[in-house]
């Protein structure tokens, strides 16, 4: 068996640029804790698969409402005292149609937790998780706009312990 380099000939530029800003938008709308700018690019429903990564995540399929209440709870990345940058690398396109994209991202996900009475501007975080994985993203085109549906991502480490970081004090 052999790879098999994945080049779509009908990705046209447009809709390249519009999964990149979509993507990072979500990763943003983590990050930021900015529960509509998530809005904005979530579908009308997200299937969740963390399965890979996570065995406190469930799998299962949101509505966005759900997604974004569960995903930005104190329990996960809402937790105020948790900082998190979501980095995302090269991209690979599995699949592309004319209204379904499949996207495998490069990431690195890296989670500190703050220490209260730092400087807000210079924050000092006395934990850290760091996960490095692939992201794998689902879009479809919704009245000509991608959203997403779809995130499954495998965790190839982590350094750190995650639930170290957003555990209460």
């Amino acid at each position: 068996m052999t790879f098999q380099l994945c080049i779509p000939e009908n990705l046209e530029f447009r809709d390249y640029i519009a999964i990149v800003q979509t993507a990072r938008a979500f990763a943003d709308g983590y990050d930021m804790k900015d529960a509509l700018r998530l809005r904005a690019v979530v579908g009308p429903h997200i299937e969740v698969d963390y399965r890979l990564v996570s065995e406190t995540i469930p799998n299962k399929t949101y509505n966005p409402k759900e997604f974004i209440a569960e995903f930005l709870s104190p329990g996960l990345l809402g937790n105020e005292k948790l900082l998190t940058q979501h980095l995302l690398g090269q991209c690979y396109f599995k699949s592309v149609s004319a209204s379904e994209i499949v996207v495998q991202w490069q990431q690195i996900a890296g989670h500190g937790r703050w220490i209260e009475g730092s400087h807000p501007l210079k924050k000092q975080v006395d934990r850290t998780s760091d996960g490095k994985s692939y992201m794998e993203q689902r879009y479809i085109k919704i009245h000509g706009c991608w959203k997403i549906v779809g995130l499954k991502p495998s965790l190839l480490y982590e350094i750190g312990e995650f639930g170290d970081v957003v555990a209460e004090q």
